[in-house]
């Protein structure tokens, strides 16, 4: 099985590219420029009939643009991949026609890129037997591929891996079809999400241990009166001393002066309060009458 599809890449639309923004093949090689799809983004991809060529496709997508086309229309400095017969290959569009520039599907991939076109034997995580490499697809600058049972053949479901192994889609049946392209979308918006997460997630962290290390340099530790005594210095110790209520709390703070007295509370009975005295002590001196005279009577029998 082998998918006809065709990919439109133009330069990204920001102030550093705008030097080769437009610019024919020949002015690039003048300077000294090379085709790299870094300065690339996809605008487009879809499917097309097999043989069309990079005219042919350029014409039709300018007659009629499809809505998943997010680009300006097709001009010079823009590329077209076109992937036919299981062979891919990339156009330059010139202000005379197309180039060939092989070196813009040369793409720098990560150390552990396990996946090629060439790949057979594969064991994916979770599933019996061996695949292979049976066709792929760039999509944003990454390579997918469509991977095929090598005992069952075309009798088993298709698998889409990305270029480092990840299963993107099970049970494929139609190769690289709008469904297949739309869970690649959706598989690059998650990983999208998933890196803007984790990065505020390391953000946040970042910011609390800073906020905490404020903390614990600021605060200081609590100090007993005893030390807060001798932290005030002889000068506050003497001031303060002379002014605080008791003794106990020599702490820097005017905290156990007296109460000031409520003007509005009820005034007390003094006769009240004499009585309650005088009440108090007759009940300590109770008994001391019996002992008084039993004391008399036993000094009285001593004298005789």
């Amino acid at each position: 099985m082998s998918t006809s599809q065709c990919a439109v890449y133009q330069v990204k639309d920001t102030p550093e590219y705008r030097d080769v923004r437009f610019r024919s093949y020949e002015k690039l090689k003048s300077e000294g420029r090379t085709v790299q799809i870094e300065n690339y983004q996809q605008v487009y991809i879809g499917r097309i009939q097999p043989g069309e060529t990079p005219a042919d496709i350029k014409l039709r997508l300018q007659k009629q643009r499809p809505k998943n086309f997010k680009g300006h229309s097709i001009g010079c400095s823009d590329v077209i991949i076109i992937t036919d017969d299981g062979k891919t290959t990339a156009y330059y569009v010139n202000k005379d026609g197309f180039i060939i520039i092989p070196e813009f599907l040369t793409i720098k991939s990560s150390s552990d890129t396990r996946l090629s076109i060439d790949t057979i034997g594969y064991e994916i995580e979770g599933k019996k037997g061996t695949w292979l490499a049976q066709d792929y697809i760039l999509m944003n600058e990454k390579k997918w591929f469509l991977m095929e049972h090598e005992e069952y053949g075309t009798r088993a479901a298709y698998v889409i891996l990305s270029e480092e192994g990840t299963v993107v889609m099970n049970d494929c049946y139609n190769g690289f079809d709008e469904e297949a392209r739309r869970n690649i979308q959706n598989f690059m918006q998650q990983q999208a999400e998933q890196a803007q997460q984790k990065q505020q997630e390391m953000q946040a962290q970042a910011q609390t241990g800073q906020t905490q290390s404020g903390e614990t340099q600021k605060k200081k530790p609590e100090l007993a009166n005893w030390q807060k005594v001798m932290d005030n210095g002889e000068y506050l110790r003497s001031a303060e001393m002379a002014e605080e209520a008791n003794y106990n709390m020599i702490d820097g703070l005017m905290n156990n002066t007296p109460k000031k007295k409520d003007k509005n509370a009820p005034r007390r009975s003094v006769l009240k309060r004499l009585r309650n005295h005088q009440k108090k002590i007759a009940s300590q001196g109770k008994g001391q009458p019996q002992q008084q005279k039993a004391m008399e009577e036993e000094m009285e029998r001593k004298k005789k």
